[in-house]
């Protein structure tokens, strides 16, 4: 698998982050497992009836990905990544209340911890791609989430079937 940063990867990130709470973390992710750019996600995401309301939903990444034939299992509590799978990891960014751990992750309501979540791509257990930071060795998730005071609350597990 050669990896290919969407080439509108700025363009469609800023756009999209216009309002707090919104962004194409969840396109950005699949683009880069797929090889795509972030529109041809967002065409797709359209032409199978997927409502974009400014995010994304695990349910509907999870729908778009069966769509495109490939096999998605979650996994919550993952401590090594297979290099045969792709990954699409959802990162909790904590909130400054005490409570640090779910529901809440440092936010007063679980409906406020969820606007204050994203999605970063993990690929050949090698590199992690967030939308916003860019292409990384995998070495530095730690470190990502730890300065950007994330924590990963579970994972999708993808492959694609054989065409």
């Amino acid at each position: 698998m050669i990896i290919k940063i969407p080439t509108d990867n700025e363009e469609m990130t800023k756009h999209y982050a216009k309002n707090p709470g919104e962004g194409c973390c969840g396109q950005a992710a699949i683009a880069i497992i797929e090889g795509l750019t972030i529109q041809e996600v967002m065409n797709n995401w359209e032409s199978f009836g997927l409502d974009f309301k400014g995010w994304s939903g695990w349910k509907q990444i999870k729908d778009y990905l069966k769509e495109r034939g490939y096999v998605v299992t979650q996994k919550n509590n993952l401590k090594e990544y297979e290099p045969c799978y792709s990954y699409i990891a959802r990162v909790q960014w904590l909130g400054q209340g005490e409570k640090k751990e779910k529901p809440f992750y440092g936010h007063g309501h679980w409906s406020k911890a969820t606007a204050h979540t994203h999605f970063i791509a993990i690929l050949q257990n090698k590199y992690f791609f967030c939308n916003e930071t860019g292409l990384s060795r995998i070495k530095h998730l730690s470190d990502y989430l730890i300065n950007n005071q994330g924590v990963i609350t579970s994972h999708m597990e993808i492959i694609k079937l054989k065409q």
